[in-house]
């Protein structure tokens, strides 16, 4: 199959750098930027778009869409596509095309001056009028050296597309001629914009763990949603899932009109090989399903349990966003070791028999015991700027029960939790 290139040339290549590299994107893995526009390969996408003309124009399409000033070429080698580029570069928009390089002036090729000079005294102007000379007749007048204007004239040219792009990203964007407000067609939508978003990230070698979202809305409001796993995967299907589950949690509030998915390249995933490796668990199941008990019971009701540095009841959070690495080991020493408490969930409501301002008997709705020791009283919260210290605390042991924190405000009494 023959090579096809495509240039852009732009006067405002550099402030218009990331709009034009993204353009380029959407026809080409190679990509070449220049000091004034960009090169790319266009090759196999006759069968997909048309003939080259018809690409150019499609090209053409998306920068006036931007709103960015430049000029098209496609041609059969690169240098053909650049010096058909770089003539009217001034002008607004426009097409140059394939048969127009044989009109193209001699000053845009690597001649010297003198020798243009003499090529214009006697009437040589264009490409196509030295096409005329015999090839032999230039060598030998002008030497070997002359032999690269030769095959740039003849598109043969040596020149060729170095890619210097480095991607930390890819992005994927459609825009809906109806608005949407229906999973199942978003998710249909995606599923191909996905196909193409995960294809050139495994083609540059990466893989993903964080997409963006962006909705444009119906009501003229956008609506942006993050997704970030414990590990890069790019299976399509686990990637959908967690979309709609994650949507699911908070829905947009009115119908979608467009939608742009962006990638961030990290790292792939190694894979486990080993005879003897021990098996784990598929972190994208454990995924799915944390996000499946999220849309349940709420996302702020699950998480990795966080310790506040504050003398409060249950001073923790949850942390929604971090899943356990599998890791995670507590080494405790003999004489160092750790009692937890387990907190009732609602708190266990209590009778309690004090005698001479000493604690005596506790019972509750599942057991009752005499109090064999106990240790306080402590007055709990550290909020002291925002409430008064209410709550008087006792840690005591029952007799065959355990031990358990006590708790009394006002008049009532009860069990915060157990001592494990």
């Amino acid at each position: 199959m023959p090579k096809l290139y495509a240039c852009i040339i732009s006067v405002s290549a550099k402030k218009d750098k990331e709009e034009l590299i993204s353009i380029a994107q959407q026809f080409s893995y190679g990509i070449e930027m220049l000091e004034d526009g960009v090169l790319f390969a266009v090759d196999g996408l006759e069968t997909l778009i048309g003939k080259p003309e018809v690409i150019a124009k499609k090209i053409l399409g998306l920068l006036k869409k931007k709103a960015i000033s430049g000029n098209v070429a496609v041609a059969v080698a690169a240098d053909s596509a650049l010096l058909l580029a770089r003539q009217n570069k001034g002008l607004n928009h426009t097409v140059t095309e394939q048969s127009d390089f044989q009109k193209l002036p001699l000053q845009c090729l690597k001649i010297e001056n003198d020798s243009i000079r003499i090529f214009d005294e006697l009437g040589i102007n264009s490409i196509e009028e030295l096409q005329q000379i015999p090839v032999n007749d230039l060598i030998n007048r002008y030497g070997q050296g002359f032999r690269e204007v030769i095959d740039i004239i003849e598109q043969n040219g040596s020149r060729v597309l170095t890619p210097n792009i480095k991607d930390s990203y890819a992005a994927w964007s459609y825009e809906l001629d109806i608005p949407v407000d229906d999973f199942g067609q978003l998710i249909f939508i995606l599923n191909h914009g996905l196909d193409n978003l995960l294809g050139h990230i495994d083609h540059q070698g990466f893989s993903t763990e964080y997409l963006e979202i962006f909705f444009r809305l119906n009501d003229k409001s956008d609506r942006d949603y993050s997704i970030k796993t414990s590990f890069p995967t790019l299976e399509k299907a686990f990637w959908l899932k967690l979309i709609n589950l994650r949507i699911s949690l908070d829905p947009p509030r009115s119908e979608i009109m467009s939608v742009k998915v962006t990638a961030h390249f990290t790292r792939p995933r190694p894979d486990q090989k080993g005879l003897y490796a021990v098996s784990r668990p598929n972190p994208e199941s454990l995924l799915l399903t944390v996000n499946k008990i999220k849309k349940l019971v709420g996302e702020d009701n699950v998480g990795i349990p966080v310790l506040l540095n504050q003398r409060l009841a249950e001073s923790f959070k949850l942390d929604a966003d971090t899943l356990p690495a599998g890791k995670e080991s507590i080494k405790v020493k003999a004489e160092n070791s750790i009692i937890a408490l387990v907190y009732f969930n609602p708190p266990l409501a209590a009778e309690v028999v004090v005698r001479d301002k000493r604690l005596i008997f506790l019972r509750t709705q599942l057991f009752e015991g005499h109090v064999l020791e106990y240790s306080g009283v402590w007055k709990a919260n550290s909020k002291w700027w925002d409430k008064s210290w209410k709550t008087e605390e006792w840690d005591v042991e029952i007799e065959k029960n355990g031990i358990y924190r006590l708790c009394k405000v006002d008049k009532d009494w009860f069990l915060a939790g157990e001592y494990d």
